[in-house]
């Protein structure tokens, strides 16, 4: 009967879960929480218990179990999962591969595939008015970095008040790695995150931060705010937590300021794949946001109609 009762311990006990727990000195300490009072929490060392003070702790990260690949939309589009937790070094040589470059006449930015069918996410802005898009995608062979470019982009979704839009390859036969997502949003201000892009068209650049706030208003709709650096051509790569689980997508930094920079929760990007035919792509549709004006009949002639709106300047 005792050894009976040693496995069922030794056996709940691998069961437990560890949190953890962020100091203001930068130290870690994984253990399970025993109790959270006003003043401070309690946690489980497994040979003794520790009370920490509330004032002196930065964060505290729940674990959760962790789970296999499922599908969280109806559509397929996407998978999420919840992994360990692991290192960025480890994350960034997991999820390099899924990061490309997003090029068209205009300007290049950086996207993420979702899935092996080729389906991809990027900004909006990034290919906003064009339609010839090309997307390059980074292999890794040996010691050689092999750069495929596919010239052949199906714009599929927009949502330009989200600024994000789902593009797919076509007719392509090349290996795709794509990320996962966290299955709910459970984000806490000061947790560890990194950001993979293409910054002025360095490929699979990777830089690390915290996040600095989990709700910035801006225009109605809140963002994620970073201190990680992201520069032009990081707009529509992946922002991701310490278990390699997409939880942004980056869009705008203020260039004047240092380590002050934004990201679109990856819920807006869920939602738009598993509602994808109510943000299907029409380009006959003026809220698509492809609206091209017809070109003057004569070079240096206006028409009445191109007079009266001479004096609009665009930024």
């Amino acid at each position: 009967m005792r050894i009976d009762l040693s496995l069922l311990l030794v056996s709940l006990a691998a069961t437990t879960l560890a949190d953890d727990v962020i100091l203001k000195g930068g130290a870690k300490i994984q253990a399970p929480v025993l109790k959270k009072a006003d003043d401070s929490t309690v946690l489980d060392l497994g040979f003794d218990v520790l009370r920490v003070p509330n004032n002196e702790i930065l964060a505290t990260f729940e674990d959760e179990a962790t789970g296999s690949t499922i599908s969280a939309d109806t559509n397929g589009l996407y998978s999420t999962q919840v992994p360990n937790r692991i290192t960025t070094a480890e994350a960034a040589k997991l999820y390099a591969p899924s990061v490309v470059l997003v090029k068209t006449a205009a300007g290049l930015g950086s996207g993420f595939f979702i899935n092996k069918e080729g389906y991809l996410i990027t900004n909006f802005h990034v290919i906003a008015g064009e339609k010839k898009i090309s997307v390059t995608q980074f292999l890794q062979e040996n010691q050689v970095l092999r750069r495929i470019v596919h010239k052949e982009v199906e714009i599929v979704a927009t949502a330009p008040f989200h600024d994000l839009v789902v593009l797919k390859l076509k007719n392509f036969d090349t290996e795709i790695t794509p990320v996962i997502f966290a299955p709910e949003e459970n984000l806490s201000i000061g947790e560890a995150v990194f950001a993979i892009g293409n910054p002025l068209g360095l490929e699979r650049s990777v830089t690390e931060g915290v996040l600095s706030q989990t709700h910035r208003n801006f225009g109605g709709i809140l963002y994620l705010q970073v201190d990680a650096a992201v520069n032009p051509g990081n707009s529509g790569g992946p922002l991701f937590n310490a278990r390699g689980q997409v939880i942004g997508v980056i869009n705008m930094g203020v260039p004047s300021m240092e380590g002050l920079n934004f990201a679109i929760p990856a819920r807006h990007s869920k939602y738009m794949l598993e509602h994808i035919d109510a943000f299907a792509y029409d380009a006959t549709n003026p809220e698509s946001g492809f609206v091209y004006p017809d070109a003057p009949r004569r070079p240096g002639k206006f028409s009445s109609e191109q007079k009266e709106n001479s004096d609009v300047t665009l930024p």
